[in-house]
């Protein structure tokens, strides 16, 4: 059988509305509101990808090595991510307990005030979820995600 360039209708009805690129579409609004409340502080010349190497860490001391895996990146653009976020006081490195190499990424004092920033942000996009779908549908999509979050654990590295 050839490969086909002509896309079904029932395909292309279901890439325009496939949970993965609505998921995708949702995620870009969210951070690029939550880049744009970034501008007018301390905080504003962080890259947005340095942000969310940032946000996968979510305050919890992290080895390097699991958080470029996490990521899905080559290890050195987690270290250059981690490196600049260094340099803007938010993240501090140190070699693991008991170990001359694995390095372990931990969050500051003014990490901590980004942190902050975030939950307050996140919560402003909650609350927009509520108005659309309401209490009771923003909290069956939390249940939803956290059982998909669940499902798909073992399959991580």
């Amino acid at each position: 059988p050839t490969l086909s360039t002509m896309i079904e209708k029932e395909d292309n009805h279901f890439l325009e509305a496939n949970i993965k690129g609505l998921m995708m579409t949702l995620l870009g609004q969210w951070n690029k509101e939550m880049d744009q409340g970034r501008d007018n502080t301390e905080f504003a010349d962080i890259r947005p990808s340095d942000m969310r190497v940032f946000g996968q860490i979510r305050g919890k001391p992290t080895r390097l090595a699991d958080l470029h895996r996490a990521l899905g990146c080559s290890r050195q653009a987690a270290q250059q991510a981690v490196d600049r976020l260094v340099a803007h006081g938010v993240l501090r490195v140190h070699l693991a307990n008991g170990s001359k190499r694995d390095k372990v990424v931990s969050v500051t004092g003014k990490g901590q005030k980004l942190r902050a920033l975030a939950a307050r942000q996140i919560r402003e996009i909650e609350d927009k979820c509520m108005t659309a779908i309401g209490a009771v549908g923003t909290e069956r999509l939390r249940q939803y995600l956290a059982e998909l979050v669940k499902d798909t654990d073992h399959l991580s590295p």
